[in-house]
């Protein structure tokens, strides 16, 4: 019988696999005797434990933050670490138009370990099983009737479909912040009505995150204060010449206060309802109420109490060894980014700011960046040219340096980037293997063989080691002291700060005109001279607040 050439190709090609399987067979046996299904059951636990375990990695971890974050995530018990909160309620106010965008994430993430809280918004309602009150619901119709502030108010009730959907069609968000500062007088009422008697009562924005460790522990062991007295905390700013505690950083007012407040002057509400027509702020009309019906003012404790986020804090001095207990303008992500880094820090010790800036922000830093806002805005050097004067925003006008202060480096900043750089650069100082004692550089790199008599000396003698210690005491106490650690450059206008923050892209812009475009740099080795300098927070700086 004649074989085909395909069919004499297959039995060969078949022969060599069958001797491939029994060779494999062969060399594989004695680990399957070893260890029957091993592979099988370690690939099976592997996959198992990937989707059944509430460990993952840590996605904040990253090779610049693994001395202080660890590796690996364990979410099986989120709230094992949370502190005890007896006598002390969140409340939490935001409006209809953001609540399906902020509230969740605060519900997966601190509030699902508060036993009790209040949400508060512009529209009664239910996000899953929590509920949402009206702060407006017992506002008085006369007040309402003809204000054109409540038209939001009004076409939130006629909405058909999401709120969102609604807010998107129109694109006006104006309408909602001036809704919003009638909210703050009402939510104190039903507040006290809905959760009277508690110690403490904590208000915060829908983009606040709060510190809840670290609330706790000031409030019960370093503040020195006692909840029977009338009490308000916060961030202090001022609108013409009045001090009022900012909303979105957060505030504390203690439960005597509210008390007195809502119980023995049942009219304040309703007073402060019909003069919200002529006021800019709700948090304002709060602490006109409290100094017209009680006599408190707010008593400052900032930063700990603080209105930046991670990306904006202005890390360095005053904003270091202080513990944090707030944060504002947090987004949703920013909010779960927080939380987790809370989860997974390896220090159980107070949160320091610096932790803050070690942990979510030091591996972000880098030289440069281009369309960039880093913020920068403290000391200005402009084109002189009066268009280039009248074209640079006017707060930055106003922090420009007089140009018979300035140095050569400075006169030449606003002209790039890269001059706009060197403003930083010039305030460095050397490094103790760069220099000796009379200032002469490499001196430390001198072959002792080759070295005279005089040379070697000089570097062994006590007054040496005195000298040289005092210069060391000198350029460290220079390193601490410095005041340019980053820089932003546009349209030919160069800031440099006197601290360092992350920031925030900015757009690219349209146009080939280079002066348009926005950079930012850092000074690392500046940077890195402080935070060396200053050395480390042997205790946190908790502050006490400020006589009223």
């Amino acid at each position: 019988m004649i074989v085909s050439h395909v069919s004499r190709r297959s039995r060969v090609f078949g022969g060599i696999a069958a001797l491939a399987l029994f060779a494999t067979y062969l060399h594989m046996r004695p680990q399957w005797k070893e260890a029957p299904f091993e592979y099988a059951r370690d690939y099976y636990h592997s996959v198992k434990d990937y989707l059944g375990s509430p460990v993952y990695n840590n996605t904040l971890y990253t090779e610049g933050n693994k001395q202080t974050v660890n590796q690996f995530y364990n979410s099986s018990n989120p709230c094992a670490n949370f502190p005890d909160t007896d006598g002390v309620l969140l409340v939490m106010k935001t409006g209809a138009t953001e609540a399906f965008d902020r509230i969740p994430t605060h519900l997966l993430t601190t509030l699902n370990c508060l036993p009790d809280f209040l949400i508060f918004s512009d529209m009664e309602q239910q996000v899953g099983p929590y509920h949402i009150y009206d702060a407006l619901a017992e506002f008085e119709e006369s007040a309402k009737a003809h204000n054109e502030d409540f038209d939001l108010y009004r076409d939130q009730k006629e909405c058909p479909v999401s709120q969102k959907s609604c807010v998107d069609a129109k694109r006006d968000g104006q309408k909602a912040w001036n809704l919003d500062k009638y909210k703050f007088l009402p939510i104190m009422e039903q507040t006290w009505k809905l959760r009277p008697g508690r110690d403490w009562y904590i208000f915060a924005e829908a983009d606040t995150y709060v510190f809840w460790a670290n609330v706790m522990h000031w409030l019960k062991k370093e503040s020195g204060l006692n909840h029977r007295e009338k009490l308000y905390l916060g961030s202090r700013s001022f609108i013409g010449g009045t001090p009022f505690a900012h909303g979105g950083s957060g505030y504390i007012i203690s439960g005597t206060l509210l008390k007195h407040l809502i119980e023995y002057h049942p009219g304040v509400v309703k007073q402060y309802n019909v003069k919200g027509a002529h006021e800019c702020c709700g948090d304002l009309m709060l602490a006109q109420a409290l100094e017209e019906y009680e006599n408190v003012k707010i008593r400052q404790i900032w930063p700990m109490i603080n209105g930046e986020k991670p990306s904006t804090l202005p890390y360095g001095p005053g904003h270091w060894c202080e513990p944090i207990m707030t944060m504002h303008h947090m987004n949703a992500e920013e909010i779960s980014n927080v939380w987790q880094y809370e989860q997974t820090r390896k220090a159980d010790s107070t949160l320091l700011i610096k932790d803050l800036y070690e942990g979510l922000i030091r591996p972000k830093m880098q030289v440069a960046r281009q369309n960039w806002d880093n913020l920068s805005d403290d000391v200005c050097y402009i084109n002189r040219d009066p268009q280039a004067q009248q074209r640079a925003e006017g707060h930055l006008r106003d922090r420009q340096k007089e140009e018979k202060d300035m140095n050569d480096v400075e006169k030449e900043a606003w002209k790039s980037p890269e001059n706009c750089a060197k403003v930083c650069g010039s305030q460095d100082v050397p490094d103790e293997d760069e220099w000796d004692l009379h200032g002469n550089v490499g001196r430390k790199n001198i072959n002792p063989s080759t070295a005279n008599d005089t040379e070697v000396a000089e570097d062994t003698s006590p007054s040496d080691a005195a000298a040289r210690e005092a210069w060391k005491k000198s350029m460290n106490e220079k390193k601490r002291n410095r005041s340019c650690f980053q820089y932003r450059w546009h349209e030919e206008v160069c800031c440099t700060a006197k601290s360092f923050k992350l920031g925030a892209p900015k757009a690219a812009p349209d146009d080939d005109n280079p002066n348009a475009r926005w950079a930012s740099g850092w000074h690392l080795k500046g940077i890195n001279d402080w935070i060396e300098a200053t050395g480390e927070c042997t205790k946190p700086e908790w502050k006490s607040p400020d006589p009223s």
